[in-house]
């Protein structure tokens, strides 16, 4: 019974093969092998203009050096992708590259509170054609920016909608409505210009010729730094009149250009324009960036380790050392309280008005001095109950940061108002604040 089970299963296997077998062979027409890839060559199409053998810059591998910060909070008409190249030798120099905004509606009074706070960390800011037109005070939060040293680049492009000059004009400038075109010589076509005339700048550096493919003209108080040639006319600008795609603001803290399309891949490889890209990102990452003590917390560096130290005036005061290291745990600001000053390092020191004569060096630096009355050059003397006041000094790359009061209860009350931006409401200088409890 056994055998006669075994040799059931051996025929069925064989007959199994051959089935399977003669299937194989009647479907299988031999192996595939892929063919090899195509070796494409790149080819801008539609332009004369050859593009430049580009080296790839080599990271840098630096520490974030500042922050580039770039508007999309006032529906700005471009695309993330269309500024690549900027975004990657910026950051390649070092420095973070954050987007404002998400290229959305957003109402001007949450505009206006997103600019405040994001400017006062930025070391440079780029707008491009916003939509949404600038306010009287998001303007003037600009202008304050600028004030302060940060770099500001402004990006117009003609055929495309915005409402720049809302901005443009409070630095002495006006992006033409028109743009330029070139019947004589051009790349393919009349709209798409070369420059060759360039003023002698950092920014203009190593420029031979660059490709601008829909710029337009640019009015400034300030001077220009490229110039179109005679035979480049403007469908607005009357003849005779200077052509200016470049132009310095009035200030050199601001730079304005009325083309988009030259940094946008694969036209940011056209003759020089690759090389402007990068003297546009040497530009915006030089900054001299001031802070004021209204900028808190991002005045602080932090050191080797990024860290801050907290001193204290008198071991009493523990409790809001450790109020104040976890408020600023929650900026990504590591600190730890240490018990002796070293000059090298970004510090707070939290102290009573007794304690004045261990930081009164940094007091007087800026205006203040505490003995029987709390003494300002901003307003009358006070008394010293219920009195706190906020100093910060800025000196040889280092911040120290102050705050002194008549009580450890007023004090808590002090890095309270530091921590949540309240403090701004005491301010009477762009280093000091004062702020009264009660007055007797």
């Amino acid at each position: 019974m056994t055998i006669k089970l075994l040799g059931s299963v051996a025929l069925f296997l064989v007959f199994a093969a051959i089935v399977f077998g003669g299937g194989y062979l009647y479907f299988y027409q031999g192996s595939y092998s892929p063919p090899p890839s195509p070796q494409i060559v790149f080819q801008h199409v539609g332009s004369q203009a050859s593009p430049a053998i580009l080296p790839m810059e080599p990271p840098t591998n630096l520490p974030s050096g500042g922050l580039f910060l770039v508007d999309a909070l006032h529906r700005n008409a471009f695309r993330s992708n269309e500024i690549v190249t900027l975004r990657a030798r910026v950051a390649n120099r070092g420095y973070d590259v954050e987007f404002l905004g998400n290229f959305t509606t957003v109402e001007e009074e949450d505009r206006l509170s997103q600019l405040e706070d994001q400017l006062r960390r930025a070391d440079s800011f780029l707008v491009i054609l916003p939509r949404d037109a600038y306010s009287e005070a998001e303007a003037r939060l600009v202008e304050q920016f600028v004030r302060k040293g940060g770099k500001l680049l402004l990006i117009s492009d003609p055929t495309r909608p915005q409402q720049i000059n809302t901005l443009a004009e409070r630095f002495g400038l006006t992006f033409q409505p028109g743009y330029l075109y070139n019947q004589v010589e051009n790349d393919l076509n009349f709209q798409h210009i070369y420059v060759r005339e360039f003023q002698p700048e950092e920014l203009t550096a190593g420029l031979d010729t660059i490709a601008l493919y829909t710029a337009g003209s640019i009015q400034s108080s300030g001077p220009g730094l490229a110039f179109a040639d005679a035979n480049t006319k403007s469908t607005v600008v009357g003849t005779g009149e200077s052509l200016n795609p470049m132009a310095w603001g009035n200030s050199r803290n601001v730079v304005s250009i009325a083309d988009l399309t030259f940094m946008i891949p694969p036209q940011n490889s056209m003759l020089d324009n690759d090389r402007l890209v990068s003297n546009i990102a040497d530009y915006l990452t030089k900054s001299n960036r001031e802070f004021y003590l209204a900028d808190f917390p991002h005045f602080f560096e932090g050191g080797l380790d990024n860290e801050v130290d907290i001193l204290l005036g008198q071991t009493t005061l523990l409790n809001q050392a450790i109020e104040l290291k976890k408020g600023l745990s929650e900026y990504g600001i590591s600190s730890n309280v240490r018990g002796v000053e070293d000059v090298s390092r970004d510090t707070v020191f939290l102290g009573l008005h007794e304690d004045v004569m261990q930081v009164s060096q940094y007091l007087q630096a800026a205006g203040v001095r505490i003995d029987d009355t709390l003494n300002t050059s901003f307003g009358p003397d006070l008394e010293l109950e219920g009195t706190a006041v906020t100093v910060l000094d800025r000196n040889q790359g280092r911040s120290m940061l102050i705050l002194l009061s008549d009580t450890p209860e007023t004090l808590g009350d002090a890095v309270h108002r530091l921590l949540k931006g309240y403090f701004r409401d005491d301010l009477v200088s762009d280093f000091a604040g004062v702020r009264v409890v009660h007055d007797n």
